[in-house]
């Protein structure tokens, strides 16, 4: 017998109380088409994950109420196979989720994130059966993060032969890496999740480093890839030889190293994958223990330890509160600030009713996904974004971004009041989202542990490094460990991987100009063949979630594989007029970000002050130009920019 089948009604009232209203008020809509729902608002909540926050609880109660009656008449019914209801009936039921109205023209996309179809971002045969000639056509994978294991997953899928390289013992990527206290993905469970695995149990509205690793784990067994993937085992090279038409990868392993040829390179190696340590006097000096907060060592406790904590970005602020808590002191050495971001349900645990409602309630899985991408709406976006050249205000960009400051402001004076010494050294002075923002839990978060007597911030330049601690603004610090919370060499793309196409030119010098650039995220001249997920650009602040872009990008990749190996046709190359268009049309998108204000130094510009990380570009547009490469689509251009065969893309 099911749950549902053995749940009483008390059960059933009891869950639909951990459901989110919005999630219930547009589901509820589209399998039963009751229109006293139209009638009904419960506020913008903006919580996706436990509980909500609602302008109007009468009428949330009186959608619960309904949930918990369909529920108790679905369960008596017994359970009957039941369908997602009138099509035509979506985009009203969607936008009754979203809390605004979904366009017609965007509704392709916005039911492509409900994962109705877990398959739709895959490799679709154009004959509806696979080619036999897939089988003589190889791909090489490089990497077993997000991008990774979805790309693995579609090629088995599709049964196109791969082998997947991962240089750590597991998969996970930067998730098997990042092991300190306090690692946490920063974006919501069910948003961090490929299409296909949209139903996987989480217990966290916002996964820890463990949950997340035991995703990508469950990842690999239930879509059968383990054996695909060879761990240990890093490239080192990759070499285009034009006569063949192929790549010759060579690896290395414990063993040493070896050479292998294939039809196809996708890339999928994050660029937050390489550890980037501060250049700072006597760091080799240091006797105590010295370590990046992503090559945590396994048997290190902090407990009872003097711990310095240098930096303050993601990781820093993350494991800075975990690190307080059992450490005898803990300097954090802090040179810029950063804007952190209150989330009542950060660090919580979710309820076991929310499990139970999206094993139990059809569709609700499906509906939660929706409404997590519909809160990174991409019209709506550009609101805290977008650089408002008649906006008259020093400390943000435009009256969203104002709005978000304001709150952030609130809240570090709501933490800190009672130290405006650290008020003023916790406030940044560049707009909130020129740097990465940084979630936090409201009630257990850096400002927190700053508020404790046994943590200090530093926020004096750190002159050098000692055998015995850290000396800043002429007074040392001694330290038992040294914990440097410093990033990584994110604009590094590739590296330390040795990339060569056509005529022996590195991809590092085709990059010089301005740093790394690629088409649509995915394809760089002079390289075919060559494509990459999470590549220059493709950090996305178009809309959706990042994860969203990553496969859209995977899909692109996957579809010209497929189209070659359907045409019978052996490389595809992009053009170089085709790829410095997609770049103007870029850093004219570009122009218009927050993150270009030259307050904010970070990662999200280079040394030419361009952004290779960051995709500025709508979501819908992106969406558009990588949904089918290798097809006969004669529909308009946009922006003179046309990827497909034999247009921006070239075939041989």
């Amino acid at each position: 017998m099911s749950e549902l089948t053995n749940a009483s009604d008390a059960d059933i009232d009891d869950a639909v109380q951990h459901a989110q209203p919005l999630v219930l008020h547009g589901l509820l809509h589209q399998l039963t088409g009751d229109e006293d729902l139209l009638g009904l608002n419960p506020g913008g909540g903006a919580k996706f994950d436990t509980g909500s926050d609602t302008t109007n609880t009468d009428d949330e109660q009186k959608i619960k109420a309904k949930a918990a009656e369909f529920l108790k008449r679905f369960r008596d019914a017994g359970e009957p196979a039941l369908d997602i209801g009138p099509i035509d009936r979506l985009r009203q039921s969607l936008s009754l989720t979203a809390a605004y109205d979904i366009p017609p023209g965007d509704l392709d996309i916005w039911l492509e994130e409900l994962a109705l179809d877990r398959w739709a971002r895959g490799v679709e045969w154009k004959a509806g059966a696979a080619p036999a000639a897939r089988s003589g056509f190889k791909v090489a994978v490089i990497g077993t993060g997000i991008s990774g294991l979805n790309v693995a997953v579609q090629l088995k899928r599709a049964g196109i032969p791969f082998v997947v390289f991962e240089k750590n013992a597991d998969v996970g990527g930067s998730w098997f890496e990042n092991r300190y206290p306090g690692a946490r993905v920063d974006t919501a469970s069910r948003g961090y999740t490929h299409l296909f695995g949209y139903d996987f149990p989480f217990t966290h509205g916002y996964s820890p480093r463990d949950v997340n690793l035991a995703y990508f784990r469950w990842v690999v067994d239930e879509f059968g890839i383990r054996e695909d993937i060879q761990f240990e085992t890093e490239v080192e090279a990759m070499v285009w030889d034009d006569t063949a038409q192929v790549w010759g990868l060579t690896t290395r392993t414990a063993s040493g190293s070896q050479t292998a040829t294939f039809n196809a390179v996708i890339s999928c190696v994050g660029f937050l994958s390489r550890p980037k340590l501060p250049e700072i006097e006597g760091i080799e000096t240091f006797e105590g223990v010295a370590c990046h907060t992503a090559t945590w060592p396994d048997e290190f406790d902090v407990a009872g330890k003097r711990i310095a904590v240098v930096g303050s970005a993601a990781s820093g602020y993350q494991t800075t509160p975990v690190i307080a808590k059992s450490a005898a002191q803990t300097f954090v050495f802090q040179r810029t600030p950063n804007w952190c971001f209150e989330d009542k349900a950060y660090v919580k645990e979710l309820a076991p009713q929310v499990g139970w409602l999206e094993r139990n309630f059809p569709f609700y899985g499906n509906f939660v996904r929706f409404r997590i991408a519909s809160t990174y709406n991409p019209a709506l976006i550009k609101s805290a974004l977008h650089i408002d050249p008649d906006h008259v205000d020093p400390d943000s960009v435009n009256l969203g971004n104002k709005a978000i400051r304001d709150a952030c402001v609130g809240f570090i004076r709501r933490k800190l009041g009672a130290r405006p010494d650290l008020v003023e050294k916790m406030t940044p002075n560049s707009p909130p989202m020129a740097s990465r923002p940084i979630r936090v839990d409201a009630d257990d978060s850096i400002y927190d542990a700053l508020m404790r007597d046994d943590v200090s911030l530093v926020t004096d330049g750190i002159e050098r490094i000692t055998p015995h601690g850290i000396v800043a603004g002429g007074k040392q610090y001694d330290v038992d460990a040294i914990v440097f919370a410093t990033g990584f060499r994110a604009n590094d793309y590739l590296w330390p991987m040795d990339v060569r196409g056509r005529d022996g030119v590195k991809i590092q010098d085709v990059w010089k100009v301005d740093g790394p650039r690629a088409y649509l995220g995915a394809m760089v001249p002079g390289f075919p063949n060559l494509f990459m997920c999470y590549g220059p650009n493709t950090n996305n602040f178009g809309g959706f979630t990042v994860v969203d872009l990553l496969e859209m990008v995977a899909q692109f990749a996957l579809r010209c594989i497929a189209g070659l190996i359907e045409q019978g046709a052996h490389s595809v190359d992009v053009s170089e007029d085709a790829y410095w268009r997609f770049a103007r049309i870029l850093d004219a998108e570009d122009s218009k970000m927050v993150y270009m204000d030259p307050r904010a130094t970070n990662y999200y510009r280079n040394e030419q002050g361009r952004s290779s990380v960051n995709g500025p570009i709508d979501i819908r547009r992106m969406y558009r130009w990588l949904h089918d490469p290798a097809g006969n689509d004669a529909g308009p251009r946009d922006d003179g920019l046309s990827p497909r065969f034999g247009e921006d893309l070239i075939v041989a």
